[in-house]
């Protein structure tokens, strides 16, 4: 009895808010575009011959890094009077022959001869893009309008509506 009273009840009161709750379907009379300006980017592609520097090994340079030159002398004479400079009394001497012989070291490693990187100048083709912007009316939507009674009604969407629906429980 319970469920039956229930039922009866749930069915009333659903019957009665959809009495109120009516949706009013208004024919739409005309539908305007509405457009929006916007920048359009347009790449434009070309290739063009460019003059570029590259490198490359061009051999080694030989040197003898065995033979004393004047840079080992000025090197090995710098050491001996930095040698004697930071010695004192009887660490002197080891000072100075220390700073002699790392002088002449440093002087004589110093010396060019390493790889060589030579370069030439060689024609390469590169790819280049410019980009022009143009601007251009976009359709953003439309402006739906039809008539109650007198009164225009009208409402904007993303595409052209036959029908216009107001809910009136607002």
């Amino acid at each position: 009895m319970k469920k039956i009273f229930l039922l009866l009840l749930l069915l009333i009161t659903t019957g009665v808010t959809s009495v109120f709750a009516e949706t009013i379907k208004v024919r739409v009379t005309s539908s305007k575009p509405i457009y929006e300006k916007a920048l359009v980017r347009t790449p434009h592609t070309y290739y063009q011959d460019v003059e570029v520097e590259v490198p490359y090994n061009c051999g080694r340079q030989h040197v003898n890094r065995n033979e004393i030159g004047l840079d080992t002398v000025v090197g090995s004479v710098l050491g001996v009077a930095i040698g004697n400079q930071i010695g004192r009394k009887n660490g002197r001497t080891v000072a100075k022959i220390a700073g002699g012989l790392g002088g002449g070291y440093i002087a004589n490693q110093m010396r060019q001869g390493e790889r060589k990187n030579c370069y030439r100048k060689d024609i390469v083709r590169k790819k280049f893009t410019d980009y022009s912007y143009d601007e251009v009316r976009q359709l953003i939507g439309y402006r739906n309008c039809g008539y109650i009674g007198s009164k225009q009604i009208c409402t904007e969407t993303k595409t052209k509506q036959r029908y216009i629906y107001l809910d009136t429980r607002y």
